[in-house]
């Protein structure tokens, strides 16, 4: 039984030295993101004053995660989900440059090999081989991505109408 409550309190303090390093991981995030970037004179890391906005936890804000296969209700719930992720962690105050790579870590390695349609220039280097100066901004690639998936959209309600026997060419004809 000795062993069992000695384990315990090894967890325990364990535990207690854990939170304080989290926390003091969490005042130097907190430091290093402020404006200034500068150390504050106080060893608790708390605000000066109590005007001061609290800042939310990098840590406590997921990232949202697009899949290759998201359909347009995915990509809609997405796109809310990115857009208060970005105004969470401020990421939207960042340079274009790094907003995009912040999109681009949050896209399924899948989206390289996806095309839209024959009008338009391939839809993986719009997003991915685009020179940075003429670097789009995040609002415009979640947009060309919307519009691709709704034209995905399209394509499968053409297929629908398809009727039995008829080949994929006589129903394009058709349906013009």
């Amino acid at each position: 039984m000795g062993d069992i409550s000695q384990l315990a309190n090894l967890l325990i303090q364990q535990t207690a030295l854990s939170t304080r390093r989290e926390e003091r991981m969490v005042a130097m995030m907190e430091c290093l993101l402020s404006p200034g970037g500068v150390a504050s004179t106080s060893s608790d890391h708390r605000p000066a004053s109590n005007e001061t906005p609290p800042k939310l936890n990098h840590a406590f804000t997921p990232a949202p995660f697009l899949t290759s296969s998201a359909s347009l209700r995915d990509f809609t719930a997405w796109k809310m989900k990115f857009d208060g992720y970005m105004l969470l962690t401020h990421a939207d105050k960042l340079p274009k440059k790094e907003q995009r790579a912040i999109l681009l870590s949050l896209l399924d390695e899948d989206w390289d090999k996806v095309n839209s349609n024959a009008s338009t220039p391939n839809f993986a280097t719009t997003w991915f081989v685009a020179p940075v100066k003429t670097m789009l901004e995040c609002k415009t690639l979640t947009l060309e991505k919307e519009m691709h998936l709704q034209n995905g959209r399209q394509r499968v309600c053409q297929r629908q109408l398809q009727q039995g026997g008829e080949n994929v060419d006589t129903t394009n004809i058709n349906n013009m």
